[in-house]
């Protein structure tokens, strides 16, 4: 068993677009995990709930209004490499969502490979 430095990178995002954002995510990386790739975790359909402010841009709802929508947790994650999270976040998550500002969230973490 071998303990692995990664940053686990989670983002929310309405179910329209969970494939986008994962196949996105996926041209930036394979997301190996030990002898896997395409390794991603999303979960039921959860709410998700916000007020657009007066700078925003929203997809959804009117500014200053309480606007709520169903939303699908994503989850996956990367070796500890700066550059490569830049890329995904930048380049596989932020052209690939619906809202002017996602959630996304980054822990860094260390994942236990059985087999590696």
């Amino acid at each position: 068993m071998q303990l692995k430095p990664i940053y686990r990178i989670r983002t929310f995002v309405v179910p329209e677009y969970l494939e986008k954002v994962i196949q996105g995510v996926l041209e930036m990386d394979d997301l190996e995990y030990g002898h896997y790739k395409n390794v991603v975790w999303h979960s039921n359909d959860g709410v998700e709930q916000f007020v657009p402010s007066e700078t925003s841009v929203p997809t959804e709802g009117n500014i200053g209004e309480t606007t709520k929508v169903t939303s699908v947790r994503v989850e996956f994650s990367i070796p500890r490499d700066e550059k490569l999270l830049r890329n995904i976040i930048e380049n596989g998550i932020y052209p690939n969502h619906p809202w002017d500002e996602p959630v996304v969230q980054v822990t860094e973490e260390l994942e236990a490979r059985k087999h590696d």
